[in-house]
């Protein structure tokens, strides 16, 4: 029995919002609808454009389209539905067409009962509220306000700042409610009410819609001036992005600046300040950032007049947009949307490896009513299996846009898999979950048929699952990570008889290899518990001569030769005496096969690298070994290592899943063949954006001048950046004996061994486990490759000079 560490969380549905810049009227009725949802203020809005529009970027560093730039911001986001302003702005996106709503479908209608609505309105937070606090008289005034424009021309900049209510037919009584509820206090907004607004922290209606939620924020950004033109529709929608995405974002509109220069230089001088806890000086530094409707030649004046303080150092001007839709950079604080939560628990479940099932009671809001909308809240699942052996498939390929392709519960309408768990939607309270896995093996199978990919295994890849599985999973397999042990293992195996090793001997033998490695202390005790090889007799026949050996259960006051076949009485005067006995371990199972168990050694410590060595704790795969698979009648490869790695992530979401397909080899002499080579590119060919990976048991010094050169097209090949995919088609990643026989740590391995490999691992902004970086490494190192940015610049290069 082993067991699944579960983590469910419960938090409010994500929409998107999909509208088009200009679209003021519309952008109007996306605030006040999500004033109406509980968690509203955080669903994105997402700019629908067909080119990139000029007032985009100020200083025209513009390298992605208008459709890269959509979908980034989805992939950032990852909503649950899109939500068209409308009619047709979800076309192109992917997205499944039931996952596809219109501004009408979010609200009920009062008094229309054939419309349900989707998501969790404020209605039963309002009631609750009443209910627990505000039906009772207050010692102290609640500070609750009703924000409402002077000037029609700012009616969108006060509902993006505090919400608003929509005013057609049927939807009134949101906004009464919130009145009969809360009876708040009127603001009347211009200038001066704005910056009292924000001294007194007052709540206004959007902020009480995310009541009950716990915001956990994962950006490090100082606290920001988002100055922008309150007119301009655009600037709403960046200002209500950057504020779903960071703490403290206040906006200041431009033509208010003089109005709150007082306090936006207070502003500034309150927040710089010491960083809390940190002994070097670090100083928290106010930014003042200008939208990018303002223009560039108004920025210096607007910040002297009205920002600028005479304090060195207090303020840093920032002139740009983040650029949320775009994935933040490795050597940067990694840019997350907040993580939302009104409830989580975690637990530890057993898994029958034999029937692996999950049974759990799904979350829901407290104050929620028994009936209501369609998809009222999610429910995220993160799951850990930490035995690291196959049994039960806990990683799948990241995509918002479909459901899992696997039916882990019938029940499911939707099964999200995405960087923060898998996703589930509820409209009731109390609901079960049951949920039915598959192996790893078999997951990995069913993913190929949806790719319209058949597949079988091969003798090798039944090796590396039962060499896996006898070793108890990755952590097992570091017993033979070593290439003395696994020559001695292969030299036994190849032994006449029956493939045998004198005890004491074995020990020895294994012991000085491992001798003064603290983390190969245990690889003898490891090989002998888990039954890699079996404890037996050796027995000398008196008929012929011969030494067998005999299993501890077959052993009686009569043996059989296993050469001549004839019984002889066993030794019982002198049972100790090396002329007649000894004690001897036999290779059972895959480690009984020759060539190196059928090259199962190489593959499985492939996937004990990406299990155990680059992602330690911090990721987690899928896998399947030794899969025959038929893409095309001319193209049937065999991928010895097919598997699914994710980066783990201790706070926020996780990192996307990468597909990665490898080939293992062993210590031949000519290992990667031109055909091995065709083989993997067609896998890239029909898998773009996959890692490709190159294993072998033997170093980069015994690689042949053919080997590296056959490696180093493809290399050169998968470099090339593939838009639909919005990364690199095919990166290549290198391993030698150095990687596959690493004892604990893949930095401190090539810290060890000096050189250019010490050079790279003690550089601080190496990744080892980030595929993509790993790949670039290896290629330097092995394939003799210029790094990924030096071939993108000179390729950069070319290109303008043509």
């Amino acid at each position: 029995m082993s067991h699944m560490s579960v983590t469910v969380r419960l938090r409010p549905i994500r929409f998107a919002f999909l509208v088009r810049p200009t679209d003021t009227a519309a952008l109007l009725e996306i605030f006040r609808i999500n004033t109406c949802l509980w968690g509203g203020k955080f669903n994105p809005i997402i700019p629908i454009m067909k080119k990139i529009p000029p007032w985009w970027d100020r200083h025209e560093h513009v390298t992605e389209t208008a459709v890269q730039v959509v979908n980034g911001y989805l992939d950032f986001f990852e909503p649950d539905f899109l939500v068209e302003a409308s009619m047709g702005l979800a076309a192109g996106l992917g997205f499944e067409n039931d996952r596809v709503l219109q501004l009408s479908d979010i609200l009920t209608r009062d008094g229309d009962r054939d419309q349900r609505g989707s998501g969790l309105s404020v209605m039963d937070l309002y009631r609750d509220l009443y209910r627990s606090e505000f039906q009772f008289t207050r010692r102290h005034e609640h500070g609750i306000v009703h924000v409402a424009a002077r000037e029609k021309k700012f009616h969108a900049f006060s509902a993006c700042l505090a919400g608003d209510f929509p005013k057609t037919d049927g939807l009134a009584y949101f906004e009464n409610a919130f009145i009969d509820t809360f009876d708040p206090e009127t603001v009347v907004l211009d200038g001066d009410a704005l910056a009292e607004f924000f001294r007194s922290g007052r709540r206004s209606a959007l902020r009480m819609g995310h009541s009950k939620l716990n915001v956990g924020y994962h950006d490090l950004s100082d606290p920001a001036l988002f100055v922008l033109d309150p007119t301009k529709s655009q600037d709403l929608i960046d200002y209500w992005n950057l504020r779903a995405t960071r703490r403290d974002v206040l906006p200041v509109p431009v033509q208010w600046a003089g109005e709150l220069s007082a306090f936006a230089k207070e502003f500034i001088k309150l927040n710089y300040r010491p960083l809390p806890d940190n002994p070097n000086g670090v100083m928290i530094q106010p930014h003042v950032m200008f939208a990018r409707s303002i223009p560039t030649e108004n920025l210096d004046r607007i910040y002297r007049a009205h920002f600028r303080v005479e304090i060195e150092g207090a303020i840093v001007r920032q002139d740009c947009y983040p650029p949320l839709w775009r994935s933040s950079p490795s050597f940067t604080v990694r840019e997350m949307r907040p993580t939302l939560s009104a409830d989580s628990k975690t637990f530890d479940a057993p898994i029958d490896p034999e029937k692996p099932e999950l049974r759990f009671e799904g979350l829901h809001p407290e104050f929620a009513s028994e009936y209501g909308n369609d998809h009222r809240w999610a429910n995220v699942v993160n799951l850990r299996d930490w035995g690291l052996n196959g049994q039960v498939a806990t990683v799948y390929p990241t995509n918002h846009r479909h459901g899992l392709f696997s039916r882990l519960n019938i029940d499911l309408e939707y099964l999200l898999s995405t960087t923060e768990g898998l996703v589930v939607f509820h409209k009731y309270r109390g609901v079960s979950q049951f949920w039915q896995f598959s192996d790893d093996a078999t997951t990995i199978r069913k993913w190929l048929e949806t790719k319209n990919v058949r597949s079988s295994q091969s003798d090798s890849g039944r090796a590396t699952q039962q060499i896996v599985k006898t070793l108890s999973g990755f952590w097992g397999v570091r017993s033979i990570a070593h290439p003395e042990i696994v020559q001695l293992l292969d030299k036994i195996s190849r032994k006449p008889g029956s493939r045998s090793i004198q005890h004491q001997e074995f020990r020895n033998r294994i012991h000085n290899i491992t001798k003064g490695d603290i983390w190969r202390r245990k690889n003898f005790e490891t090989l002998v518990q888990r039954n890699a090889v079996e404890l037996g007799l050796e027995i000398k026949c008196e008929k012929c001569s011969s030494w067998s050996w005999h299993q501890l259960k077959d052993l009686g006051h009569t043996v059989n030769c296993g050469l001549c076949l004839q019984s002889f009485p066993f030794p019982v005067i002198d049972p100790s005496s090396s002329q007649h006995t000894r004690w001897s371990y036999r290779l059972v199972g895959p480690f009984a096969l020759p060539d190196y168990a059928g090259g199962g050694y190489a593959a499985a410590l492939t996937l004990r690298f990406f299990a155990t060595v680059i992602g330690r704790t911090r990721a987690q795969i899928t896998w399947s070994a030794g899969q025959e698979l038929e893409l095309e009648p001319t193209c049937k490869p065999e991928a010895d290592v097919i598997l699914w790695y994710q980066r783990k992530q201790i706070l926020g979401n996780d990192y996307p899943t990468e597909t990665v397909f490898g080939e293992a080899k062993s210590f031949s002499r000519e290992a990667f063949t031109r055909d091995d080579v065709g083989r993997m590119k067609c896998l890239a060919k029909r898998f773009p954006g996959s890692i490709i990976v190159f294993a072998t048991m033997k170093e980069a010094s015994d690689l042949s001048h053919r080997e590296i050169a056959r490696l180093r097209r493809l290399a050169t090949w998968g470099r090339e950046y593939l838009p639909n995919q919005r990364g690199t088609r095919a990166p290549v990643i290198m391993l030698t004996g150095t990687e596959l026989f690493t004892a604990y740590s893949l930095k401190s391995e090539w810290e060890a061994k000096g050189g250019k490999r010490a050079k790279i691992a003690s550089h601080g902004l190496a990744r080892m486990d980030n595929l993509r970086h790993l790949a670039d490494y290896t290629q330097q190192l092995y394939l003799g490759l210029e790094s990924y940015h030096s071939w993108l610049i000179k390729k950069r290069q070319r290109r303008r000079a043509r």
